[in-house]
C-alpha cells in the first residue's frame, strides 16, 4: 500500500497522531477539572470564578476535541476502506509466492527467496500502472501474474513449465 499510494498511508498516520493528542488534550481537561476541585479555597464552589473558568474552557476545548475526533474517525474509515481493496491482490501474490516457495519440492534446485520476491512485485506494480486497464486492482494483480510466471520461467527446466502453469 505505501508503495500504491503513499499519501494515504502518511494520512492515516497523521490521524493515528492526531487522534492520540486530541484523547491525551481530553485527558488533560479531565486532570484540570479534578486538580480544581481538589483544591478547598474555603469558598462555595459556585462562587469560584478559577473553577468555573476551568469548567467552561474544558467544555469548549472537550466538544472541539470530540468534533474532530468524529472527522478524523470518519476520514480513518474511508482509509481502511481503501486498504481492504487491496486485500484481494496481497491474497494473490501470497498464494503466488508460495507455489514458488514450493517448487523445490520438484527439484531442489529451484530456490526463490522473498526479497527477489517483493522486488518483482514492486516491478509488477510500477509495470500495471502503464497498462490502460480502469481497474487498478486487476491490473496490478494480472501484471503480477505475468511477472511471476516469466520470471520463473527462466530459472524452470523445460518439463516442469507446465507444472508451473497449472
Amino acid at each position: 500500500m505505501q508503495q500504491e499510494a503513499p499519501q494515504i498511508e502518511s494520512t492515516k498516520n497523521e490521524n493515528v497522531k492526531k487522534i492520540a493528542d486530541k484523547n491525551a488534550e481530553l485527558q488533560k481537561f479531565e486532570d484540570d477539572i479534578l486538580m480544581s476541585l481538589s483544591v478547598d479555597k474555603g469558598i462555595p464552589l459556585l462562587e469560584d470564578v478559577e473553577l468555573i473558568d476551568t469548567l467552561n474552557k474544558a467544555k469548549e476545548g472537550a466538544e472541539e476535541a470530540k468534533t474532530a475526533q468524529e472527522t478524523l474517525k470518519i476520514a480513518m474509515k474511508k482509509i481502511l476502506e481503501n486498504r481492504e481493496n487491496y486485500r484481494p491482490v496481497g491474497k494473490k501474490a501470497a498464494a503466488l509466492y508460495f507455489v514458488l516457495f514450493d517448487l523445490p519440492i520438484v527439484d531442489p534446485m529451484y530456490q526463490f527467496s522473498l526479497g527477489w520476491y517483493k522486488n518483482l512485485f514492486l516491478k509488477s506494480i510500477a509495470d500495471s500502472r502503464e497498462g490502460v486497464n480502469p481497474d487498478r486492482f486487476k491490473a496490478i494483480t494480472s501484471t503480477h501474474t505475468l511477472n511471476v510466471y516469466k520470471a520463473a520461467c527462466k530459472t524452470l527446466f523445460e518439463r516442469h513449465k507446465l507444472l508451473l502453469s497449472l
